[in-house]
């Protein structure tokens, strides 16, 4: 009895050691953390700025009719024409499948575009000068995102201009005419966050807008005549820096060149 005593002892203390040392048996693999591949997307949003550069120019004076500033139908000219353009633009973007923008903008600016000739070497003291006064555009824009940091864009859309004539003869004879051209644009760009949310860029808009006849009467020492000048190749071409701010939901956190906010 007491030698079956101690086998069953240390059978059970057999069992307990071997019990200690495999521990207890494995439970479920902890979860695997999952890391996030989607890019947040930064350009997402409304955004509004300025814009300031300079516009260009080369369009083509003609008289149809023998008037007070031409005496033989058809004459014409081409002024170069040149001045500043500043305004402001507002717009939205749409970002999707990480790098892809959409969106639509609007903008109007000031235009300084200027022209002015005395061409017609038999009447050198009559002058002709051709000013633009704004410039309205409503594109929609294609965009790509590079890095997150900077977007490359197309746009195209409707743009609208106001030109002014004048004219004014040796002899006293002025007119002064006024309409406004439509036409559309085609443009590229680039833009980059310079703080966070605070964006730099650079365009280039080819603009082109109907010609057009500008109908109206002398003044000065004959006035009530009447006056007819046809403006053809109202082609514009515009430079501009553009500084933006961009409100979406991942624009104010993001990295910039200069940092962020």
């Amino acid at each position: 009895m007491q030698i079956c005593a101690l086998a069953a002892a240390a059978a059970a203390l057999v069992i307990t050691t071997v019990a200690r040392a495999d521990g207890p048996p494995p439970g479920a693999p902890p979860p695997v953390a999952v890391a996030c591949c989607e890019t947040p997307a930064l350009w997402h949003g409304v955004y509004f700025g300025s814009h300031i550069g300079a516009g260009w120019s080369d369009p083509t004076w003609s008289f149809p009719f023998n008037d007070a500033f031409s005496t033989i139908p058809g004459q014409s000219f081409s002024p170069s024409a040149s001045g500043m353009i500043f305004g402001g633009h507002l717009g939205f973007n749409y970002q999707f499948n990480g790098f892809l923008v959409v969106g639509a903008e609007v903008s109007y600016a000031d235009n300084r575009l200027s022209a002015k000739a005395a061409p017609f070497a038999s009447t050198p003291f009559d002058q002709f000068r051709i000013d633009g006064e704004d410039l309205f555009t409503l594109a929609a824009r294609f965009g790509y995102v590079f890095r997150d940091q900077y977007l490359f864009y197309g746009k195209a859309g409707f743009a609208s201009s106001l030109f002014d004539l004048k004219a004014a003869s040796g002899t006293g004879v002025t007119a002064h005419v006024q309409e406004r051209e439509n036409g559309w644009l085609v443009g590229v760009g680039a833009e980059t966050r310079i703080v966070s949310n605070i964006l730099f860029g650079v365009e280039y808009n080819y603009i082109g807008l109907s010609s057009d006849r500008f109908t109206g009467v002398t003044g000065g020492t004959t006035p009530g005549a009447p006056f007819n000048a046809d403006i053809d190749n109202l082609h514009m071409q515009t430079l501009v820096a553009r500084l933006s701010i961009l409100f979406g939901p991942h624009a104010c956190c993001s990295e910039g060149l200069l940092g962020k906010y």
